[in-house]
């Protein structure tokens, strides 16, 4: 017979794969785009070749691009699958991968100047390949990301319903649930528009969470998250507040508040609330 599968370990070797290739691709990307538009003027056109400065590209870590392709490809591959995330991995490491490594030869043809022998000709050749890279790439990161959030919200309400079978409502359940209801609210409250009264509802309820929180603690070592906890239900009732009252930013409220380095300065704004939101999520990951 067929040793039984515990589901929830294979799903947490899929995702420790995808998360981990999500970080080490993501970013890198990114910062190699942003080098390359430094100066390349028309993103569109591409090089012309009359440029002054040629900054060329960052490149991408090979090992990163192969390692991944072959970890990703194995772990989409298990069984129980893990949908909508294994289906969109393979796109994802494959659009990827081929993004990678254009941008890894473009580094290369830059890097030893060889725009001076050709005229640019590669240079431009190789923009059109990257600009159809980045055509598929963008769609499908965006879904793969998606899909990683989704798993996550998901894998922790399970996780939640397992300390409360196995402990009961302790410090692990409520400060695991308080997370979960914060990470809600900070992604309704982070939309352009959302319904404030319902909002209000929320805050509530995690501001009921913090003080059932706070009376099973036993542990003086977890009070910097109970504080943040609090600071953050305190920030995102002032903003949802402000919103709901129709509180216009003043001139000044409104230069601060577009500039993410003083955003957070701005009283009974969204970025004050973020701040507070991502110290929170550092003080909830130190008590692992």
């Amino acid at each position: 017979a067929q040793p039984e599968v515990d589901a929830e370990e294979v799903y947490s070797e899929k995702m420790d794969v995808y998360i981990d290739c999500f970080n080490k691709l993501q970013l890198p990307v990114q910062r190699s785009l942003a080098r390359y538009a430094d100066w390349v003027k028309d993103f569109k056109k591409g090089p012309t070749g009359k440029e002054s400065l040629v900054y060329g590209i960052y490149g991408i870590t090979e090992s990163y691009i192969t390692n991944c392709q072959k970890e990703m490809k194995q772990v989409a591959a298990l069984t129980p699958l893990l949908e909508p995330i294994d289906g969109v991995a393979v796109s994802y490491i494959d659009s990827a991968a081929a993004l990678g490594n254009t941008i890894n030869e473009m580094e290369k043809y830059y890097t030893q100047e060889n725009y001076k022998d050709d005229a640019f000709a590669k240079g431009k050749a190789l923009h059109q390949t990257l600009l159809k890279n980045i055509e598929d790439f963008k769609p499908v990161s965006e879904k793969y990301h998606e899909a990683i959030q989704e798993i996550n919200d998901r894998r922790q309400l399970t996780q939640l319903k397992r300390i409360e079978e196995a402990e009961g409502k302790t410090f692990n359940y409520y400060s695991l649930a308080v997370m979960i209801s914060a990470k809600q609210i900070n992604k309704v409250i982070s939309a352009d528009t959302f319904d404030a009264e319902a909002m209000m509802k929320k805050v509530a309820e995690l501001e009921t969470m913090i003080t059932q929180l706070k009376e099973v603690n036993t542990d003086g070592r977890n009070s910097s998250f109970i504080s943040s906890a609090a600071d953050y239900q305190l920030q995102a009732k002032k903003y949802i507040r402000r919103i709901r009252d129709n509180v216009e930013y003043s001139d000044f409220e409104k230069k601060r508040v577009q500039d993410p380095a003083t955003g957070w300065m701005v009283a009974d704004s969204y970025p004050a609330s973020l701040r507070s939101y991502n110290e929170m999520v550092d003080d909830y990951n130190r008590l692992r």
